[in-house]
């Protein structure tokens, strides 16, 4: 059982024997007065305990058992929290808390580190688990080390090299030996684990120069060479196995720059960052670092700004691994046509047909990043065979040499992602001496820069059947050979992808040139009075396109003439194999770049708005304030890549369910796949991302859904619902009752947005020049600013004076008094450069209107739930709400108050809570979209008794509210909310925001 299973399988106290028997412990059960042994190895023992209310912590217990002489380790249970807090008193180490239900493959690895030596003493065993329980320091200080070296590389390299070249050159340098490392620690090395430090002081005491007279021999005339072509200056290194694999030999830019490295800047490589610390290829071999805390590299040697751009953040590996297993047993259903939990059970065990599935499965990752979810994959595939050592070394060198594809527009990603396969394959080799190792497969032709998204045909150039088995067969000849005959191996393939595309190029424009001439054939048909037919205004629209189509595809034609490769990365030309003979790849992962469109340069959006449906979106529907975020991008163009029959599962934003933008993505996913996996993790995964991202798990099928198909809402006991009721709208996928509700509580009722548009409040473009001006300013121009932390329910308190440069009207001022007219200059330039000035006064604001009506209901466009007042009367007319708020204009005082209330009701919070976009620290985004979606029956604004609710509320804005339960009462009536369905919103508004009823 895998033990992020055993894990979510701890309940009480009396589970934890079985944890720690999977772990290797001998389980026990013997109880004490404030709780249990629970395993033991020899003389050193588990204590359980709970950590609930006042109990201690883990740590402190600990501390308090070696003080009285006791080894043990300690594992504090929090049933609420669901986490498991492990430590232990050897030297006063701090405690880990590991999570029960998502655990972190960090955290799962230091688990595996727990395993004990039977033959070890308890003092041995001890210092093993505390070693373990700190690993996160150890790991966290490593990277830290790795990346202070790499910029100190990269500055000792010379300034004529570009600042880009010099950064991927240093990356590539350290990556080199830091795998050799890995590689040393296995005895490959000359037999022993000191070679490197050795060779080093050997290199500086003869005063050669380490990365000349060392390195560069040892990465390509030993490390790249089989024994029998080493020269015999090479020889003398010693026992060097002969890895190949495309990472010891020379790179492009090493041939184009010939870099130098001094040998005081690797001195310095080497004291302060490899030789402190200590390597294991496996988590099993004792603490250290070990390969799989390297998914962090990739975030640690990406400049921040990059990292931003990009939408690259490091995904957690529990996600990983969870989200593979969820697409790989909706593909083994799919294609064996069996349950879920069968499915489940044969990815573990797999029957003849679903090893027949597995062994033959192709995955892609386009947007590979550092290769996590390719490496997850690797283990996954390869589990089934992990009995016996050599079949499972063979099996993991076949995956990665036929079944693993990944592109990725950063290069260092690419080659990182090449390094943590490559480690793999060296964890599992069970050689004992160099001349055992077999070289390592070259991944270079199934892992490609190259953007994903980027399609230079458009679509218009389809990959033609029957045409990549030779393109299959030329690259696993190229993943399994070695010097010369790799590099013509290389050209070969090359040259095939390029006959390929110019293929596929030769038919897109035949077929063309037959639509051309369809349509002048029709043109010319003599009409029923034997004159000419002719074009009307849609076959001359036709007949340009397909005109302009013909002169593209000859361009390409030509233009492919004269290269032996592609200029660019066309799935269908260098990976043609897999779409001749599949029609795509069996699944497609990933956790692709999260970019908000207003990040893109206006050509990039324009580009992806003209290839990509999804992306472009609904652009005749109302509201479509923002561009959609990239990841949308991605999912139109797996459903593209996935096969007939296939499966995606990727890592997308949340709002992705609920945003404007995704409308159409929503429609055409929901109609045109099976939805496997709908699971908002945004609660209780976005704490392990290095970042604030609001994560959704979607895992759908590329097929339509079966009638009476149910789409889950989470990685375990989850909800689910009907895909049916899945469509272009917000996604809802919550338990039985609680969707009853939601359904009661909209009813038919007329929206909020079919009598009251909701807007946004001022936007100044320049806060420092409206608010809180000089107290020289004119008294008649300064208003309250109202900003969204100023309103709570029925109550607003206003911190920040603005300027006020409109007139009653909403319109500018033709002229300011003089000291707010020298005030103003002061920041004209400033204002000028706003982006949405225009014309007219260097004061105008924006959106002034609406803010400064008569009556008007104002709520925080932030916030844990759904807050609103009114603001009418004389003692609201020198408030202005600033664009953190939303707001509606009403006609009389009575309206605004009826509405306030309305919005303020238990019943209306739950449902806009559902549709709101999350955002930090358990707040959402109640924007235009989320409250205009809101049921609004026309009685409730003739309602006296709300206004009365609103007027007492008003009176006494107090928490807790002693109107609350009088509104809900009346809300309830009119949504006819019956107990149940009151139980269930109240329930789970409480869960979601932290209120109490």
């Amino acid at each position: 059982m895998p033990l992020a299973t055993q894990l979510a399988g701890v309940r009480a106290l009396h589970d934890l024997p079985g944890l720690f028997a999977a772990l290797g412990y001998e389980p026990l059960w013997h109880e004490l007065p404030d709780g249990a042994l629970v395993a033991r190895c020899g003389d050193f023992l588990w204590v359980g305990c709970t950590r609930a209310g006042g109990q201690e912590r883990a740590a402190r217990r600990a501390v308090r058992l070696s003080r009285g002489g006791r080894i043990a380790g300690v594992a504090a249970l929090d049933h609420q929290g669901r986490t498991l807090e492990l430590a232990i008193g050897f030297h006063g180490d701090p405690a880990r808390r590991v999570s029960l239900d998502t655990p972190s493959l960090v955290d799962l690895a230091r688990l595996e580190r727990l395993r004990p030596d039977p033959d070890a003493p308890a003092l041995a065993t001890a210092a093993r688990v505390a070693e373990a329980l700190a690993s996160e320091e150890t790991g966290t200080r490593f990277f830290r080390a790795f990346r202070t070296t790499l910029s100190t590389m990269r500055e000792a390299l010379p300034n004529r090299i570009p600042p880009d070249d010099r950064h991927a050159l240093a990356l590539l340098q350290l990556t080199r030996v830091l795998v050799l490392y890995f590689v040393q620690s296995k005895g490959w090395l000359d037999g022993h684990d000191r070679f490197l430090r050795e060779a080093v002081d050997d290199c500086l005491a003869g005063g050669r120069a380490i990365h000349r007279d060392l390195l560069r021999p040892l990465f390509f005339g030993a490390l790249n060479q089989p024994a029998t072509r080493r020269s015999r200056s090479v020889a003398r290194l010693g026992r060097i196995p002969f890895l190949n694999g495309g990472l010891f030999e020379p790179h492009a830019l090493e041939r184009r720059w010939k870099p130098e490295i001094p040998s005081a800047t690797w001195l310095s490589a080497f004291d302060d960052l490899f030789e402190r610390y200590h390597f294991v290829v496996r988590t099993e071999d004792g603490p250290g670092i070990a390969p799989d805390m390297l998914g962090q590299v990739f975030e640690g040697v990406m400049e921040p700004d990059l990292r931003l751009a990009s939408g690259s953040f490091y995904t957690p590996a529990a996600l990983v691994d969870t989200l593979l297993r969820e697409g790989m047993t909706a593909l083994l259903a799919t294609r064996l046509r069996v349950g879920g939990s069968t499915a489940e059970r044969l990815l573990d065990d797999p029957s003849p047909a679903a090893r027949s599935i597995l062994e033959s499965m192709t995955v892609l990752d386009p947007a590979v990043g550092s290769g996590a979810f390719l490496l997850g994959a690797l283990r996954l595939l390869a589990a089934p065979w992990a009995a016996d050592v050599a079949v499972l070394s063979a099996r993991k060198r076949a995956i990665v040499s036929r079944s693993l594809f990944g592109v990725d527009v950063n290069a260092n990603a690419v080659r990182l992602a090449e390094l943590r396969l490559w480690l793999e394959v060296i964890a599992a080799d069970p050689a004992e001496h160099p001349e055992q190792v077999e070289p390592l497969p070259n991944l270079d032709a199934l892992l490609r820069q190259g953007d994903s998204l980027a399609d230079p045909a458009m679509g218009g150039v389809p990959f033609l059947t029957g045409t990549g088995g030779r393109l299959g067969a030329l690259r696993h000849q190229l993943a399994t050979s070695t010097g010369l005959a790799k590099r013509a191996a290389t050209r070969t393939l090359r040259l095939a992808e390029r006959d390929l595309f110019r293929a596929a190029l030769a038919s897109a424009l035949d077929r063309v040139e037959r639509r051309i001439g369809e349509l002048i054939t029709a043109a010319r048909d003599p009409s029923l009075f034997e004159s000419r037919r002719g074009l009307d205004r849609t076959g001359q629209r036709r007949l340009a396109e397909f005109r302009r189509e013909r002169a593209w595809l000859r361009r390409q034609l030509r233009g492919t003439t004269r290269d032996e490769q592609l200029p660019w990365f066309h799935y269908q030309s260098h990976f043609g194999d897999v779409f001749s003979s599949s029609g795509g790849f069996d699944l497609v992962v990933g956790n692709p770049p999260w970019v908000r469109g207003e990040r893109l340069r206006p050509e990039q959006r324009a580009a992806l708005a003209q290839r990509y449906r999804w992306w472009r979106g609904d652009r005749a529907a109302a509201g479509y304030a923002h561009s959609p975020d990239v990841a949308v991008a991605f999912l139109e163009r797996a459903t593209e890549l996935v096969a007939p029959g296939g499966v995606i599962a990727m890592l997308v934003p949340a709002k992705v369910t609920t945003a404007g933008y995704a409308t159409v993505a929503r429609a055409a996913l929901a109609s045109t796949t099976t939805l496997h996996l709908v699971a908002d993790l945004s609660r209780d995964h976005a704490g392990a991302f290095d970042a604030t991202v609001y994560p959704l798990a979607l895992v759908c099928g590329a097929a339509s859904s079966p009638v009476a198909h149910r789409v889950r809402g989470g990685f375990h006991d989850a909800p689910s619902v009907p895909q049916a009721r899945l469509g272009a709208g917000p996604w809802v996928i919550v338990p039985d009752p609680l969707r009853e509700a939601l359904d009661q509580l909209r009813g038919d009722h007329p929206r909020i947005e079919d009598s009251h548009a909701c807007h946004l409040g001022v936007k100044t473009g320049c806060n420092r020049a409206f608010l809180d001006p000089t107290d020289d300013v004119e008294p008649m121009l300064l208003r309250w600013a109202v900003r969204g932390r100023d309103l709570k329910a029925f109550a607003v308190h206003p911190r920040r004076r603005l300027l006020w440069t409109h007139a009653a009207s909403g319109d500018p001022l033709p002229a300011l008094p003089p000291r707010a007219a020298a005030w103003i200059e002061r920041h004209r330039t400033a204002l000028l450069a706003r982006r949405d000035y225009v014309s007219g006064p260097a004061w105008t604001v924006f959106r002034a209107g609406p803010a400064v009506a008569e009556h008007r209901v104002v709520w925080p466009d932030l916030a844990r739930q759904l807050l609103a007042t009114p603001l009418t009367g004389a003692a609201a007319r020198d408030l202005v709400p600033l664009n953190t708020c939303y707001l509606m204009t009403v006609s009389n005082g009575g309206a605004a108050r009826r509405l306030a209330a309305w919005l303020n009701s238990t019943w209306l919070r739950a449902a806009a809570r559902h549709t709101a976009d999350a955002a930090a620290s358990g707040f959402a985004r109640f924007n235009a979209r989320v409250v205009g979606a809101l049921p609004l029956p026309p009685a409730a604004l003739r309602d006296p008794d709300l206004a009365g609710v609103a007027d007492a509320a008003l009176a006494n804005p107090t928490s807790p509210h002693p109107w609350q339960e009088d509104l809900d009462d009346l809300v309830a009536r009119h949504l006819a909310l019956g107990p149940a369905h009151r139980r269930a919103l109240a329930g789970d508004l409480g869960q979601r925001t932290g209120a109490r009823r």
